[in-house]
């Protein structure tokens, strides 16, 4: 008896201990930073199933009929994106959700540190932070994004918050009054942009069905595809938005796909030492490179 007590307390202290190891980084001023890397938790809803059918938003029958296809790209000029084309960009970050239950910490401060540098890139920006950010409001930023821009134009969306499965639906959106925003809702938005050039950058978990969506002209990256995504509290941000902002800030990376394989390297590498799943990915259906 005394041995499996030995043992189970042994066992205890190697969990506690794996749990709290945290890597070594570089921080400002290039300082040794010990970070504790945090798993976001995941979106409790214990609300009775047809409420939750209640609180979901589906693309409509016609989209899903026949997903819209974006003007093709100009193939007389070579240049798509006539200089300087307009540029629009939609971001919504989500911290604090209706109740208590669901709460993150850095999705607010990812939504403006992406405004911050989408707006030094010449983006006209609309946000939507916190208990702003409700399905209806969500909708209307969607519907701007999507009725602002001409060929040629540049649009981009950006999302921090919880991300879920809707039941049968699959990978969504949480809105801050607690709406399922599913992947062909949010993306019908998207691909009804008469533009081909469209970034999309989600700080969420479970986002898979998101790739499913995307269409000419597009390239969408995801903090995760099929796992969780985490927050690094020393920088106060998400982990993948921290990598992300810090290559097209700090290392001068110009393109999104660029940006978006520095992060994805990053938190893998991260991932593999500490044997975490890390699933960030990216869709790239935009032709060349797309330059933010």
């Amino acid at each position: 008896m005394k041995k499996l007590l030995v043992l189970g307390i042994v066992a205890v202290a190697l969990v506690l201990f794996a749990c709290s190891q945290s890597p070594d980084v570089t921080g400002p001023d290039n300082e040794q930073v010990t970070t504790g890397w945090v798993e976001r938790p995941q979106f409790v809803d214990t609300r009775p199933l047809a409420e939750i059918f209640n609180s979901t938003r589906q693309a409509t029958s016609e989209y899903f009929e026949k997903k819209p296809v974006n003007d093709p790209p100009d193939t007389v000029t070579g240049d798509p994106n006539p200089n300087p084309p307009h540029k629009y960009a939609y971001i919504v970050g989500i911290s604090d959700y209706e109740g208590t239950a669901n709460d993150l910490q850095y999705c607010d401060e990812d939504a403006l540190a992406i405004r911050d540098y989408l707006q030094t890139q010449g983006f006209t920006i609309r946000m939507d932070l916190d208990a702003a950010a409700t399905a209806d409001n969500i909708q209307a930023g969607l519907t701007w994004l999507m009725n602002s821009c001409q060929p040629g134009d540049e649009i981009a969306f950006s999302y921090s918050g919880h991300g879920a499965k809707a039941p049968t639906y699959g990978s969504s959106l949480i809105s801050a009054d607690l709406y399922y925003l599913t992947h062909g809702w949010v993306m019908q938005y998207i691909n009804g942009a008469n533009c081909t050039k469209i970034s999309v950058t989600l700080d969420c978990c479970v986002a898979a069905d998101f790739h499913y969506d995307v269409t000419d002209g597009t390239m969408l990256a995801t903090a995760s595809t099929n796992s969780s995504s985490y927050d690094w509290p020393p920088f106060e941000h998400g982990a993948w938005t921290y990598f992300w902002l810090q290559a097209v800030e700090d290392e001068g990376m110009i393109y999104a796909e660029d940006a978006a394989t520095y992060a994805e390297t990053e938190m893998r590498l991260w991932g593999k030492d500490y044997r975490l799943k890390v699933t960030a990915a990216h869709t790239d259906r935009y032709v060349g490179e797309l330059d933010i």
